[in-house]
């Protein structure tokens, strides 16, 4: 752990239970990172708002927009697994700092081409492509690094805090990115590379000794992850269970212009409240559980709340209400980050130093299923269900999985 966390903890006064929520801004370099995080999510959220409506502008296609994030989760597949032995024995700042650098040129390659009238889908494939190999990076060694910077006691609520923050963005990130859109797509994508400089600027002011292993060839390193994960069946466990939705539910947002457009029949300001709408439940609840991120029963906490979660998104689906489809979305992202915070404090607790960078990785790998899933949505949307039926099947059988491999899981309840 840094020194300068350590010094800051000691300098710390004993927070009253009002204030334990935000317990760990008390160290300097996580408040850095939290900043550097919120501005990483806000350039998401750019980045997500600006290249569906820019694909549903170009094509109308539900099969497209699966198509652009299948095109960056192989990316994030074939790259993640490798990124978290490298991340043990390299300076993380830099190897975040870079990954940064080049998600934010390609925002601005993509903004200046809507600029000068020559966008076509085929850009969008390649930053698609450059945009997965620097998210495969950058988000699970920003992982490593709230372990860097603060000590384990406050671990939980740096992990909690750092979900609340992601959620923030999501509350306002895709409101003015909507505006953006509105009056010229340009500048969402102009904004994300923005977000990128502050993020890479949060990097630079940080300072601390980070834990280091020796370096190991890069399959040498993988085959020893991949094993330890393997043997320790909770955190295989947590592994699987963010699968399932990031595969079967978390794709709807790819659908979301075409739920705007065609079934709700909002613009693009309307669309982007309806992503805001999962940030604003989720931001209330983050506090809440921000403040009691040490409660025992984390993982049938989390099991619950998946469930919840997946059968808001199911309503949702069904919803041809502008203002009740909302609702239901602001309902669910209780239970959404409810579920995200609890197991990512799961898998920080239980994991040991040793295998931290590696596990985050293929922890976080399961983000490239997404694509897949998304894929596969846009393809059976397209040529059989429609847009709002198809995201029905698939969520009714992330309820399904949720409730066999979470809630009536022993294991897992018992984490």
């Amino acid at each position: 752990m840094a020194e300068s966390a350590d010094s800051a903890e000691e300098a710390m006064p004993r927070a009253g239970s009002g204030s334990r929520a935000f317990e760990s801004l008390a160290l300097p370099n996580f408040r850095y990172l939290l900043g550097g995080t919120a501005a990483s999510s806000f350039a998401f959220w750019m980045e997500q708002i600006g290249q569906g409506w820019l694909v549903a502008q170009l094509t109308d296609s539900p099969f497209q927009l699966g198509l652009v994030q299948f095109i960056r989760g192989i990316s994030i597949i074939f790259v993640s697994p490798f990124v978290g032995g490298f991340s043990e024995h390299t300076d993380r700042r830099i190897l975040t700092a870079v990954a940064s650098a080049v998600n934010g040129l390609g925002a601005l390659a993509i903004a200046i081409l809507i600029v000068m009238g020559r966008i076509e889908m085929w850009h969008l494939y390649i930053t698609a492509f450059t945009g997965g190999l620097s998210a495969s990076v950058y988000n699970p060694v920003r992982q490593f690094l709230v372990y860097d910077v603060v000590d384990r006691e406050h671990l939980p609520n740096a992990v909690a805090l750092n979900a609340m923050v992601n959620n923030m963005a999501r509350v306002v990130g895709p409101g003015i990115a909507g505006f953006l859109v509105g009056y010229n797509v340009s500048g969402a994508f102009f904004s994300e590379a923005f977000f990128f400089v502050c993020a890479i600027a949060s990097l630079i002011a940080m300072r601390f000794e980070q834990m280091a292993v020796a370096p190991e060839p890069a399959l040498t390193a993988l085959r020893r992850g991949t094993a330890y994960l393997l043997r320790h069946r909770a955190l295989l466990r947590l592994t699987l269970l963010q699968a399932i939705p990031t595969m079967l539910i978390y794709p709807y947002i790819q659908l979301m212009p075409i739920m705007a457009k065609n079934y709700l029949h909002v613009g693009s300001l309307g669309y982007g409240w309806l992503l805001t709408g999962v940030g604003i439940g989720a931001f209330g609840s983050g506090l809440v559980v921000a403040r009691f991120a040490d409660v025992r029963y984390k993982g049938l906490i989390m099991s619950v709340a998946l469930v919840f979660y997946s059968f808001m998104i199911l309503a949702f689906s069904f919803s041809r209400i502008y203002f009740l489809s909302l609702l239901l979305l602001i309902i669910g992202g209780i239970g959404f980050v409810t579920f995200t915070a609890f197991n990512q404090m799961l898998v920080q607790i239980h994991v040991q130093d040793e295998f931290r960078g590696r596990v985050l990785a293929l922890y976080m790998m399961s983000q490239g299923l997404n694509p897949f899933g998304a894929l596969m949505m846009g393809f059976i949307a397209d040529r059989y269900l429609g847009t709002a039926h198809t995201i029905a099947v698939f969520v009714a059988a992330a309820l399904l999985l949720s409730l066999v491999s979470g809630l009536a899981s022993r294991d897992v309840r018992a984490l």
